[in-house]
């Protein structure tokens, strides 16, 4: 049996908790026709009810079972600790797809010590489908139960399989040109998976995953399942991708020495 400290124990049976809540709230607003508002000042970055809903039911969870450790969420402002624990929250991950009705969203829930996030859950609801990470280990559950999952060799760009949500929305125009010489290099890619597709990825069926213009909350959850699975995910310099930005994942990271060198010529946002 896999040995676990009681303080990460405790988190991680709060996590099932709260990835309980997330569903009862945001499942029922799924199927039923809701209205999104647009919170940016430019662009168009939605939320909706379920969104704020969600993330107030789960913050209330855990500053009822651990109240000194510090929260970051996507719909909130960040409430400071005092512990050396954290929690990052994005209630739904994929807001248009949620409004359009498309079942890959998801609630994405981190657990991090010391700024270094130990648990992760990507899960989705409309699918019936959770992946989870943690220290050297990352599994996947669904109908068929728990299943321990792992990233799968891929020794050359030509044989990988890309994935990205949407490159015209995520990427400026240096980042757009990198990534558009990388996904000429590779077998095909697939849009529009959200966070999907990191946990495709954990999993052994997609093999990278190049986005930008992400926030803490988008990618705090990903690093332990794509760790855990054996992969690697980092920014496009190839240091810490925890406070969002660039970011690359890979499941064989034998494959990120060439990409660093296309993702190095994009300039990096300001």
């Amino acid at each position: 049996m896999r040995e676990y400290s009681n303080d990460i124990l405790e988190r991680l049976t709060t996590m099932r908790a709260l990835q309980a809540r997330a569903r009862d709230i945001t499942l029922p607003l799924f199927r039923a026709p809701i209205e999104a508002v647009n919170k940016a000042e430019t662009g168009y970055d939605p939320v909706t009810q379920a969104d704020v809903d969600a993330e107030a039911a789960l913050r209330a969870i855990i500053q009822e079972a651990f109240p000194d450790d510090a929260i970051v969420g996507e719909e909130f402002d960040d409430l400071p600790g005092t512990s050396d624990w954290a929690w990052t929250l994005d209630p739904i991950d994929g807001t248009r797809a949620f409004v359009a009705g498309v079942p890959v969203w998801s609630t994405l829930i981190a657990v991090s010590y010391l700024g270094r996030p130990l648990l992760g859950l990507i899960d989705l609801p409309a699918l019936d489908i959770s992946f989870w990470g943690e220290p050297g280990h990352a599994w996947r559950e669904d109908v068929n139960g728990k299943q321990d999952i792992t990233t799968k060799a891929c020794a050359t760009l030509n044989d990988a399989i890309l994935a990205c949500t949407e490159p015209m929305a995520m990427f400026n125009a240096g980042e757009f040109a990198a990534y558009n010489i990388i996904r000429s290099a590779t077998r095909f890619a697939r849009l529009g998976l959200d966070a999907f597709a990191y946990g495709l990825l954990a999993e052994g069926r997609i093999d990278l995953v190049i986005e930008a213009n992400l926030k803490p909350c988008d990618v705090r959850a990903l690093i332990p399942v794509i760790e855990g699975a054996g992969g690697k995910i980092t920014n496009w310099h190839g240091g810490s991708c925890a406070d969002g930005g660039q970011v690359v994942a890979v499941g064989d990271p034998g494959l990120l020495p060439e990409l660093y060198i296309y993702l190095g010529r994009a300039m990096t946002p300001t």
